[in-house]
């Protein structure tokens, strides 16, 4: 018997945090729409009513990683120095991405690479508004050149992460992130300081 989602708010939620779950398991490639609502515990007809295919729910799972920039998140960014809410956010994205979505990170990249979303860009999503927010923060400070504006820092780092990112894919998502990134982005911030 099919459990039975009170909105479409929980019904996409358990499709989303299926087709993690099965490309956590299998290739993701060999998961199916049929495994994935036998996962959800939703019928076929409820899947296509969301999403018109399985690249499509899982450019969207990708997506809702945004869901770790939380209110409280950003609360408790607000009362840390600059450059500290930067790296918090790095950190907690990048844990997220480890404990989360695990081995089902390539999947993510392969349907990128068939370009059917730029999604992921836009300077709407909730992580790169918060990386945008803390890169002014640390300008302000004095920490980070003021050579350029915001937006252009906020994309630097988003090239630094998704870089980390997809190397960490290549290598079979082994390792932890965090530590890696952590020494790298000293590195990348020295060379932002101001002159």
């Amino acid at each position: 018997m099919k459990k039975q989602y009170p909105c479409a708010d929980a019904t996409r939620s358990a499709l989303l945090d299926a087709v993690l779950q099965l490309s956590r398991e299998k290739d993701y490639d060999a998961v199916t729409v049929r495994q994935i609502c036998r996962r959800a515990g939703v019928s076929n007809g409820a899947f296509y009513h969301h999403y018109a295919s399985k690249d499509q729910l899982v450019l969207q799972a990708f997506l809702d990683f945004d869901r770790v920039i939380t209110p409280d998140l950003v609360r408790q960014c607000e009362e840390l120095s600059p450059m500290e809410s930067l790296y918090f956010i790095f950190r907690e994205y990048l844990e997220y991405i480890q404990q989360v979505v695990g081995r089902a990170m390539p999947s993510y990249y392969r349907v990128l690479l068939k370009g059917e979303s730029r999604e992921y860009r836009s300077p709407a999503r909730p992580l790169l508004q918060a990386m945008r927010h803390h890169c002014v923060r640390c300008q302000q400070a004095g920490l980070l050149t003021g050579d350029y504006t915001a937006e252009e820092l906020m994309e630097l780092f988003w090239r630094f992460l998704r870089g980390l990112l997809f190397d960490w894919c290549l290598c079979g998502c082994e390792g932890t992130l965090w530590p890696k990134a952590q020494r790298d982005l000293r590195y990348w911030m020295r060379g932002l300081a101001p002159a």
